[in-house]
């Protein structure tokens, strides 16, 4: 999770599968274009289904995310406190969130 804002995954950190689709994500959610490189890369290691889920997924979460930003979307104490102990199993998230619920 560390490493997922960085502008290149560093080496070491991630398979190459998972670096493609890293890259492919962030991207994807900067609306950057994604050149023949970015998909050369997904094809080594993926099926054009499984691109096309990837893609699915990316795009479908970045529309979740932008809905959650504009209407300030309202986190209940549970979600708070399961997202918090995940955290501890994983370590620290760098993705901030609300501490308490809103509203």
């Amino acid at each position: 999770m560390r490493h997922l804002a960085d502008d290149c995954p560093p080496g070491g950190i991630y398979d190459a599968a998972e670096t493609a689709v890293v890259i492919y994500a962030q991207k994807s959610t900067r609306l950057q274009p994604i050149d023949a490189a970015t998909y050369g890369a997904l094809e080594q290691h993926f099926t054009p289904r499984q691109i096309i889920d990837l893609c699915m997924t990316v795009g479908l979460s970045n529309m979740v995310n932008r809905f959650h930003a504009t209407f300030q979307t309202d986190v209940d104490a549970q979600t708070i406190a399961e997202a918090e102990a995940g955290d501890v199993l994983a370590g620290a998230c760098p993705i901030p969130r609300p501490k308490t619920p809103i509203g």
